[in-house]
């Protein structure tokens, strides 16, 4: 069984576009899942979270998540990016690529691996 940490872009101006991207995770989560493999998807974690953030200010969000966001890297194998549009623009993904890379694991775009979850 795979262990994968599942990474999307997500930040974008326009809300409608970011609970699109929040959906898109969704479908590939469950396409992962199904696949009978482990994903964690901080997307499809953090998203419902985000919308009732009381205390955090929308521009430091990210610095909320990341600490958190480091348990989880650690805890998977290998690194699937959904390469939705503004993927390679964000700086979380450039991060959690940085550290799998780092360790000699796996790094993989969805759309050249999604046949692989068939």
């Amino acid at each position: 069984m795979r262990k994968i940490f599942l990474a999307c872009p997500y930040s974008h101006p326009d809300e409608n576009i970011v609970h699109q991207r929040f959906i898109a995770c969704n479908n590939v989560a469950a396409k992962i899942a199904e696949s009978g493999n482990t994903v964690f998807s901080q997307v499809t974690m953090s998203h419902p979270i985000n919308l009732v953030l009381k205390k955090t200010a929308k521009e430091n969000v990210g610095k909320m998540w990341a600490p958190i966001d480091a348990v989880f890297l650690d805890a998977m194998d290998e690194l699937i990016i959904l390469d939705l549009d503004g993927w390679d623009k964000s700086a979380g993904i450039k991060r959690e690529i940085e550290f799998y890379r780092g360790r000699n694991q796996r790094v993989s775009l969805w759309s050249e691996i999604a046949a692989e979850f068939d």
